[in-house]
């Protein structure tokens, strides 16, 4: 009942591209959004993908964070993705951020099975990609599927890995675990230092609980993010100092097509 609340009040708000007057949105709802998938890269897509969904092999899950509504410790490959990968339209979207913005530097916390990893990798190729997960045996699959040069895999808990973390600066952030909101607003916190000014933070399921949703209004409001695009599953948010905030709903699937 909360999403399907959440979702028609989100279709009532959503701003069509003429109602946007940010030129930085503006593009991004114009020019990104409507990067063009080659059909090689669907052909690919798509040999992932099933490998992922038909697979029976169970591995043991460890969560640090609020873990999954649905599932126990013990899971198929094909249940995890079917229950907790990034698919459909916001995986197109972290394709063709990376595409479009050529990140250099790409932060992910929360690696799981490797579907958002293989997305933002073949957005931008030569993007280094760091992806941190708790828990190893999920991890191990997406090592096992993904193993170009550029992506580093690295088992640790989000805290842990940021506390010990060397000075260096993320283009493009994406937090995909945890789904706390609480330890949400202390990782963006926490990521600072590691950010700079045009820095994009990709931060998913929002609304995955009234926890969730109630910590997204926090960083709506808050002083530290001047731009926040509100893309119903995911949140996209930059600090932009010095720049006049702003607060966008988009409607983002009548600007993507399914893969």
């Amino acid at each position: 009942m909360h999403l399907i609340r959440e979702y028609i009040n989100y279709i009532r708000k959503a701003q069509g591209r003429h109602q946007i007057h940010s030129p930085f949105v503006y593009n991004f709802v114009d020019s990104c959004l409507k990067t063009k998938i080659p059909q090689a890269f669907k052909n690919k897509t798509k040999q992932f993908t099933q490998r992922l969904s038909s697979s029976l092999t169970k591995v043991k899950t460890t969560d640090f964070g609020a873990g999954s509504k649905k599932m126990g410790e013990i899971r198929t490959i094909s249940a995890i993705y079917k229950n907790a990968s990034c698919k459909r339209t916001y995986a197109q979207l972290l394709y063709k951020l990376t595409n479009y913005y050529h990140p250099k530097s790409v932060l992910e916390l929360g690696t799981n099975l490797g579907v958002g990893t293989f997305f933002l990798h073949e957005g931008n190729p030569n993007a280094k990609i760091v992806s941190v997960d708790g828990c190893i045996e999920t991890q191990n699959i997406a090592k096992q599927n993904l193993t170009h040069d550029n992506l580093l895999f690295v088992q640790s808990k989000f805290e842990d890995f940021i506390k010990n973390l060397e000075p260096q600066k993320f283009d493009l952030i994406y937090i995909d675990g945890d789904h706390r909101g609480e330890s949400l607003l202390k990782y963006l916190n926490m990521l600072g230092n590691y950010s700079h000014d045009d820095t994009i933070f990709v931060l998913d399921d929002i609304r995955w609980s009234k926890d969730m949703f109630e910590a997204w209004k926090t960083i709506i409001a808050s002083k530290d993010f001047h731009l926040t695009l509100d893309l119903f599953k995911m949140g996209i948010i930059m600090k932009k100092s010095g720049k006049e905030k702003e607060h966008f709903i988009i409607k983002l699937k009548n600007v993507l097509t399914s893969l």
